[in-house]
């Protein structure tokens, strides 16, 4: 019962200590002071001036785009390798590589990502910001895709092949639809990992092209610390919030499908 107890308060303090921080950032979105910790009332005002802020509006959709390409490729090129190795059994030290991203330092691949950028002489900018992207959330996009592949019985591919299908008929209309809940998570995963990404954007992109999070840093690191920063914020978590319900929402429904 004590222990009962001690887990239980232990898990409301690290809930507390994760979402405070958050909550406090929503509140002061809709505080109409200038000065964060003086609340004077209620206020809409810091959102609509986003909505006309040049700079904002330009950072939002160069992000959504971005996020939205490296998704769709990432999943992919991602969901291609993991049919592959799943149904070739071949998962030794080749199916290894593709988890080496995930534990890779992320600055470590950004640095290595400027590097040959510069080598190639490629100009740096949308291009170069989503293949640095996709690059890393293909691993993310096979560890997603390659339980679903694993769990599908040979038997069905098989059964297609004696029926006549060809292989590639056999993916599209056998694999791909079991494989969708896989491909829903690999989405979300992907869209929030890459429109929230700071570190390789910043190594790869070029003048002119920025990323909510890059636009974000700036100012504060100017001391423009602002109200506006706090619904700029609050509009990334809410963003990323929705991608996490809808994902953990497809993960409980296809275990309570098993």
């Amino acid at each position: 019962m004590r222990l009962s107890a001690l887990l239980r308060g232990y898990t409301i303090a690290l809930l507390v200590f994760l979402y405070v921080p958050l909550a406090y950032v929503v509140v002061q979105s809709f505080n109409s002071s200038r000065y964060p910790g003086t609340w004077e009332g209620f206020t809409l005002a810091w959102y609509a001036k986003l909505l006309v802020d040049a700079e904002v509006v330009r950072a939002a959709v160069n992000g959504l785009s971005v996020a939205l390409a490296s998704s769709a490729f990432s999943t992919l090129l991602g969901g291609v390798a993991a049919y592959y190795f799943a149904k070739k059994h071949r998962l030794g030290i080749a199916d290894s590589f593709f988890y080496v991203p995930i534990v890779l330092p992320e600055i470590v691949e950004a640095v290595s990502l400027l590097m040959l950028y510069h080598y190639a002489g490629v100009e740096l900018g949308f291009w170069t910001v989503l293949v640095g992207h996709t690059a890393y959330n293909i691993s993310y996009a096979y560890v997603a895709l390659k339980p679903q592949f694993l769990a599908t019985s040979d038997n069905i591919e098989a059964a297609a092949l004696t029926l006549g299908a060809k292989p590639f008929d056999v993916f599209v209309r056998v694999y791909f639809p079991l494989a969708v809940p896989g491909v829903v998570s690999s989405l979300l995963i992907t869209f929030s990992m890459s429109f929230d990404d700071f570190i390789k954007t910043a190594f790869t992109t070029g003048p002119g092209f920025k990323t909510l999070p890059l636009v974000i840093w700036a100012r504060a690191a100017r001391g423009r610390a602002t109200q506006d920063l706090n619904a700029l914020a609050t509009v990334m978590i809410v963003i990323s919030l929705a991608a996490s319900y809808v994902y953990t929402k497809q993960v409980f429904s296809r275990s309570s499908r098993r």
